[in-house]
Protein backbone atom coordinates (compact mmCIF):
# COMPACT_ATOMS: atom_id res chain seq x y z
CA UNK A 1 0.00 0.00 0.00
CA UNK A 2 1.34 3.44 -1.01
CA UNK A 3 2.16 5.86 1.83
CA UNK A 4 -0.91 8.31 2.33
CA UNK A 5 -0.05 12.07 2.36
CA UNK A 6 -2.16 13.75 5.50
CA UNK A 7 -2.43 17.54 5.89
CA UNK A 8 -4.23 19.13 9.13
CA UNK A 9 -5.94 22.15 9.16
CA UNK A 10 -6.48 23.34 12.69
CA UNK A 11 -5.95 26.68 14.88
CA UNK A 12 -4.76 24.78 18.03
CA UNK A 13 -0.77 23.76 17.51
CA UNK A 14 -1.31 21.45 20.29
CA UNK A 15 -3.74 19.68 18.19
CA UNK A 16 -1.68 19.51 15.31
CA UNK A 17 0.91 18.25 17.41
CA UNK A 18 -0.92 15.36 18.71
CA UNK A 19 -2.13 13.98 15.50
CA UNK A 20 1.14 14.22 14.06
CA UNK A 21 2.41 12.51 16.92
CA UNK A 22 -0.46 9.90 16.81
CA UNK A 23 -0.17 9.78 13.26
CA UNK A 24 3.22 9.11 12.21
CA UNK A 25 2.86 6.13 14.43
CA UNK A 26 1.40 4.15 11.41
CA UNK A 27 4.25 3.37 8.51
CA UNK A 28 1.53 3.41 6.20
CA UNK A 29 0.91 7.18 7.00
CA UNK A 30 2.66 10.39 6.53
CA UNK A 31 1.86 14.07 7.75
CA UNK A 32 3.27 15.91 4.86
CA UNK A 33 1.46 19.24 5.99
CA UNK A 34 0.10 21.90 8.31
CA UNK A 35 -0.91 24.57 9.60
CA UNK A 36 -3.40 26.94 12.18
CA UNK A 37 -4.83 29.88 9.30
CA UNK A 38 -6.41 28.71 5.79
CA UNK A 39 -4.96 30.86 3.60
CA UNK A 40 -1.58 29.92 4.52
CA UNK A 41 -2.70 26.40 3.81
CA UNK A 42 -3.74 27.37 0.34
CA UNK A 43 -0.47 29.01 -0.30
CA UNK A 44 1.26 26.13 0.47
CA UNK A 45 -0.75 23.75 -1.81
CA UNK A 46 -0.12 25.88 -4.40
CA UNK A 47 3.65 25.49 -4.33
CA UNK A 48 3.81 21.61 -3.84
CA UNK A 49 4.21 19.81 -6.80
CA UNK A 50 2.69 16.40 -5.55
CA UNK A 51 -0.43 17.33 -3.25
CA UNK A 52 -1.39 15.51 -0.01
CA UNK A 53 -4.59 13.00 -0.24
CA UNK A 54 -5.98 13.58 3.34
CA UNK A 55 -6.58 16.99 4.44
CA UNK A 56 -8.04 16.60 8.26
CA UNK A 57 -9.71 19.76 8.56
CA UNK A 58 -11.40 21.21 11.74
CA UNK A 59 -14.30 23.58 11.61
CA UNK A 60 -14.25 26.09 14.20
CA UNK A 61 -11.51 28.43 13.25
CA UNK A 62 -10.67 32.17 12.65
CA UNK A 63 -9.83 33.94 9.37
CA UNK A 64 -11.54 31.76 7.64
CA UNK A 65 -13.77 28.79 8.66
CA UNK A 66 -13.43 25.48 8.09
CA UNK A 67 -17.15 25.37 6.06
CA UNK A 68 -15.37 28.20 4.01
CA UNK A 69 -12.19 26.59 3.57
CA UNK A 70 -14.11 23.22 2.32
CA UNK A 71 -15.91 25.16 -0.60
CA UNK A 72 -12.42 26.85 -1.89
CA UNK A 73 -10.88 23.68 -1.58
CA UNK A 74 -13.34 22.01 -3.60
CA UNK A 75 -12.90 24.50 -6.47
CA UNK A 76 -8.88 24.74 -6.48
CA UNK A 77 -8.06 20.85 -5.44
CA UNK A 78 -11.12 18.86 -5.53
CA UNK A 79 -8.62 15.77 -6.14
CA UNK A 80 -7.60 16.26 -2.25
CA UNK A 81 -9.99 14.76 0.02
CA UNK A 82 -11.88 15.97 3.53
CA UNK A 83 -12.39 14.50 6.37
CA UNK A 84 -13.88 16.99 9.45
CA UNK A 85 -12.38 16.76 12.65
CA UNK A 86 -14.60 18.82 14.91
CA UNK A 87 -16.78 18.93 18.10
CA UNK A 88 -19.54 20.80 16.47
CA UNK A 89 -21.48 17.67 14.95
CA UNK A 90 -24.84 19.47 13.71
CA UNK A 91 -27.08 17.45 11.46
CA UNK A 92 -27.68 20.66 9.65
CA UNK A 93 -24.26 21.44 9.12
CA UNK A 94 -22.90 18.09 8.30
CA UNK A 95 -25.62 17.87 5.70
CA UNK A 96 -24.23 20.95 4.01
CA UNK A 97 -20.94 19.71 4.17
CA UNK A 98 -21.47 16.86 2.24
CA UNK A 99 -24.07 18.87 -0.25
CA UNK A 100 -22.04 21.66 -0.89
CA UNK A 101 -18.21 20.77 -0.36
CA UNK A 102 -18.16 16.81 -0.93
CA UNK A 103 -16.56 16.13 2.40
CA UNK A 104 -15.43 12.55 2.22
CA UNK A 105 -15.89 11.75 6.35
CA UNK A 106 -16.82 13.47 10.06
CA UNK A 107 -15.64 12.45 12.72
CA UNK A 108 -15.94 14.40 16.24
CA UNK A 109 -12.70 15.55 17.96
CA UNK A 110 -12.89 12.64 20.70
CA UNK A 111 -12.31 9.74 17.93
CA UNK A 112 -9.82 7.08 19.15
CA UNK A 113 -6.80 5.95 16.96
CA UNK A 114 -7.94 3.17 15.24
CA UNK A 115 -11.07 4.72 13.85
CA UNK A 116 -9.91 7.82 12.45
CA UNK A 117 -7.08 5.14 10.96
CA UNK A 118 -9.83 3.26 9.48
CA UNK A 119 -11.27 6.23 8.15
CA UNK A 120 -8.80 7.89 6.51
CA UNK A 121 -7.78 3.97 5.08
CA UNK A 122 -11.58 3.63 4.01
CA UNK A 123 -11.54 7.64 2.69
CA UNK A 124 -8.13 7.12 0.69
CA UNK A 125 -9.45 3.68 -1.02
CA UNK A 126 -12.11 6.12 -2.67
CA UNK A 127 -15.18 4.84 0.17
CA UNK A 128 -16.67 7.63 2.88
CA UNK A 129 -16.56 7.34 6.68
CA UNK A 130 -18.95 9.02 9.24
CA UNK A 131 -18.87 7.59 12.78
CA UNK A 132 -21.53 6.40 14.15
CA UNK A 133 -22.38 9.69 16.13
CA UNK A 134 -22.84 11.60 13.37
CA UNK A 135 -24.42 9.27 11.40
CA UNK A 136 -27.09 9.88 13.77
CA UNK A 137 -27.04 13.43 13.94
CA UNK A 138 -27.62 13.40 9.90
CA UNK A 139 -30.46 11.13 10.60
CA UNK A 140 -32.65 13.55 13.60
CA UNK A 141 -31.43 16.53 10.82
CA UNK A 142 -33.23 14.34 7.95
CA UNK A 143 -36.33 13.42 10.13
CA UNK A 144 -36.10 17.04 11.18
CA UNK A 145 -36.35 18.60 7.73
CA UNK A 146 -38.89 15.86 6.16
CA UNK A 147 -41.46 17.08 8.88
CA UNK A 148 -40.83 20.52 8.29
CA UNK A 149 -41.61 19.83 4.42
CA UNK A 150 -44.82 18.65 5.41
CA UNK A 151 -46.29 21.11 7.13
CA UNK A 152 -45.89 23.79 4.21
CA UNK A 153 -46.46 27.01 6.31
CA UNK A 154 -47.12 30.28 4.55
CA UNK A 155 -44.74 33.39 4.95
CA UNK A 156 -47.35 35.20 6.77
CA UNK A 157 -48.36 31.58 9.20
CA UNK A 158 -44.45 31.89 10.02
CA UNK A 159 -44.95 35.57 11.36
CA UNK A 160 -48.16 34.75 13.52
CA UNK A 161 -45.96 31.86 14.53
CA UNK A 162 -42.92 34.32 16.07
CA UNK A 163 -45.42 36.60 17.66
CA UNK A 164 -46.95 33.83 19.49
CA UNK A 165 -43.39 32.92 20.72
CA UNK A 166 -42.86 36.46 21.72
CA UNK A 167 -46.08 36.10 23.94
CA UNK A 168 -48.44 38.89 21.66
CA UNK A 169 -52.04 38.16 22.01
CA UNK A 170 -54.53 37.82 18.73
CA UNK A 171 -55.31 41.65 19.07
CA UNK A 172 -51.61 42.79 19.33
CA UNK A 173 -50.64 40.28 16.05
CA UNK A 174 -53.16 42.16 14.43
CA UNK A 175 -52.00 45.31 14.93
CA UNK A 176 -48.84 44.71 13.70
CA UNK A 177 -49.53 42.74 10.92
CA UNK A 178 -52.32 45.14 9.96
CA UNK A 179 -54.59 41.74 9.77
CA UNK A 180 -58.51 41.75 11.31
CA UNK A 181 -58.27 39.80 14.27
CA UNK A 182 -60.74 37.50 12.78
CA UNK A 183 -57.46 36.42 10.05
CA UNK A 184 -55.24 36.46 13.17
CA UNK A 185 -57.61 33.77 14.44
CA UNK A 186 -57.63 31.45 11.26
CA UNK A 187 -54.07 31.87 10.41
CA UNK A 188 -53.97 30.68 14.35
CA UNK A 189 -56.10 27.35 13.25
CA UNK A 190 -54.56 26.33 10.30
CA UNK A 191 -51.07 26.24 12.01
CA UNK A 192 -52.69 24.50 14.60
CA UNK A 193 -54.00 22.16 12.14
CA UNK A 194 -50.90 22.08 10.27
CA UNK A 195 -48.55 21.25 12.78
CA UNK A 196 -50.70 19.17 14.50
CA UNK A 197 -50.34 20.91 17.89
CA UNK A 198 -53.45 21.85 19.88
CA UNK A 199 -52.79 24.44 22.25
CA UNK A 200 -49.88 27.53 22.72
CA UNK A 201 -47.48 25.27 24.58
CA UNK A 202 -47.36 22.19 22.10
CA UNK A 203 -46.98 24.43 19.14
CA UNK A 204 -44.17 26.18 20.76
CA UNK A 205 -42.13 23.11 21.93
CA UNK A 206 -42.82 21.73 18.12
CA UNK A 207 -41.27 25.02 16.40
CA UNK A 208 -38.17 25.10 18.74
CA UNK A 209 -37.25 21.65 18.20
CA UNK A 210 -37.64 21.98 14.43
CA UNK A 211 -36.07 25.59 14.19
CA UNK A 212 -39.41 27.15 12.50
CA UNK A 213 -38.32 30.25 13.03
CA UNK A 214 -35.40 32.24 13.61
Amino acid sequence: MREIHISILDDHQIVIDGLKLLLNQSPQLSVSLVATNGFDMLASFKKMETLPDILLLDLMMPVISGYEFSIMLKKDFPQIKIIILSMNNDGKLVSELIEHSVIKGFLPKSVNKKELIEAIEKVYNGGEYFSDEILEELGKYATVVKEKEGFKLSAREVEVIGLIAKGCTTKQIAQQLFLSEKTVETHRKNIFRKTETFNVGSLLEKVNRLKLIG
